[in-house]
Order: structure tokens, then C-alpha cells, then sequence
């Protein structure tokens, strides 16, 4: 395990803890067991078969992928636990996505529009630029860090951003995890509900795509029907 994930244990037991705290009741109902357990194991799969071997992908100095990438594997411990006790993805996809929308409300539609028009001003492009910029940099110092490519919008999308490699699905890929990567990668949709984003994606690097496309439209409503997972369902968006 490298010393920074070894140093930060205890906060990400507490990180899934207080997801998986939103569906206790779930929890006991699909897995007949007491849900403060569930989460003990949940949390002891989560340490041992996947943050031991985890890749470094630069901690506080790249930031948003190291919380990308432990986000996406605490997701992975759940289904891990689920597989072991005989659950499948779906049910499991299900709890997850229930879990995270507890957690985070949506705001108002007012804001929701006012978070839109920012999206289209010039400061929001540059941070994106210069996202996508130090993207690049990380990515060529550490192999399973994001890469992200910056797009100028147009008349359909205010936001073109592709990612074009992602080091959360290359890592559960090869820990033999690609089945559950639509569930994983379908949370964007759910975050991006939530604070009153028309976010879409046509591409994804986990159904075999060169990227994953994140888009964010002009004028398009926000995608509210987020489960089953769009690729899993073939209704174009992914």
C-alpha cells in the first residue's frame, strides 16, 4: 500500500460509512445482515483487495483524480461485497445510486440555470483549460492518472470536455471488474442531476469507446432517469 493511501485509512472507512449510511435499511434488506456489519465489511474489502494495490496518482498535488479514483473503488468494494454474498450488480448498481442521491439534494431550478449560464462564461473556460492542461502534465508523470481534452463549445454544447484515458476503469478492469464500470461511471449523471446540469455523453471509454465525452447542452433538459445505466439500456446516451 503506498504511505499516502495508508496514511488517509480511517477517512475513507468514514467516506464509505457515511454514503452507505444513507441506505442502513437497504442494506439489511438485501444482504439480511446487520447494516453496521455490512459497512465494517464493505469497508475491510474496500482497504484489502483493492486500496493495497491501488496505483498513486500524485495525492494532494493532483487532487481530483486521487479522489476520483478512490471514489470509484470505494463504489467497487460494494459490488465486491455483493458478488461475495451472492447479489448481483444490479441490485447492487441500485443501492449505490440510491445511497448518492440521499447524500447529495438537489438545488433549486433556479440555481440550477444560474450554474448553467456560468458554464458558458469565459472564466469557467479557462479553469477548463487550464484542467485539461495540468491533465496532461499528470498524466505523463503518473500511468493510471485522467487525461482530459479541452474543446471550444458551440451553438449545441457550452461544455466539451473528453476524457481519454480514465484510471479508475483501467484499474478495476484489470482487477477484473469491467462489469460494474456502467454503474460506476452512470454516478456523473446523478451528480450532475442534482445540481441542475443538462449533462450527456455519446461516448464512454468503458463500453469501448476512445473516450469518455462529457458534454453539457444549451438547451436540453437535465437527464433525471439515471437506472438502469444509459449504456446498459442502448437509449444512446452512455
Amino acid at each position: 500500500m503506498h504511505p499516502y493511501y495508508k496514511a488517509c485509512t480511517d477517512c475513507y472507512r468514514k467516506e464509505i460509512s457515511n454514503l452507505l449510511s444513507y441506505i442502513k435499511s437497504e442494506l439489511k434488506t438485501v444482504f439480511s445482515q446487520d447494516p453496521d456489519s455490512v459497512i465494517r465489511q464493505v469497508q475491510d474489502v474496500f482497504i484489502n483487495e483493492l486500496l493495497t494495490d491501488m496505483p498513486y496518482v500524485g495525492g494532494k498535488k493532483n487532487s481530483n483524480d486521487t479522489s476520483n479514483l478512490i471514489s470509484c473503488c470505494e463504489f467497487a468494494a460494494v459490488f465486491i461485497f455483493g458478488k461475495q454474498n451472492g447479489i448481483e450488480n444490479e441490485q447492487i448498481g441500485l443501492l449505490i445510486n440510491t445511497a448518492w442521491k440521499k447524500k447529495h439534494k438537489k438545488v433549486s431550478q433556479k440555481t440550477g440555470k444560474i450554474l448553467q449560464h456560468l458554464l458558458g462564461k469565459r472564466p469557467v473556460h479557462i479553469f477548463l483549460r487550464s484542467f485539461s492542461d495540468k491533465s496532461m502534465r499528470m498524466s505523463e508523470e503518473y500511468e493510471y492518472a485522467w487525461r482530459f481534452e479541452y474543446e471550444k463549445p458551440d451553438e449545441e454544447y457550452s461544455v466539451k470536455i473528453n476524457c481519454t484515458r480514465c484510471g479508475a476503469c483501467r484499474f478495476l478492469n484489470e482487477k477484473g471488474l469491467a462489469d460494474i464500470m456502467p454503474y460506476v461511471c452512470n454516478i456523473d449523471f446523478e451528480t450532475a442531476a442534482a445540481f441542475g446540469i443538462p449533462y450527456y455523453r455519446n461516448k464512454v471509454i468503458a463500453y469501448g469507446d476512445e473516450c469518455c465525452a462529457n458534454l453539457v447542452k444549451r438547451s436540453a433538459p437535465v437527464v433525471t432517469d439515471n437506472f438502469p445505466p444509459h449504456g446498459l439500456r442502448k437509449d444512446g446516451l452512455k
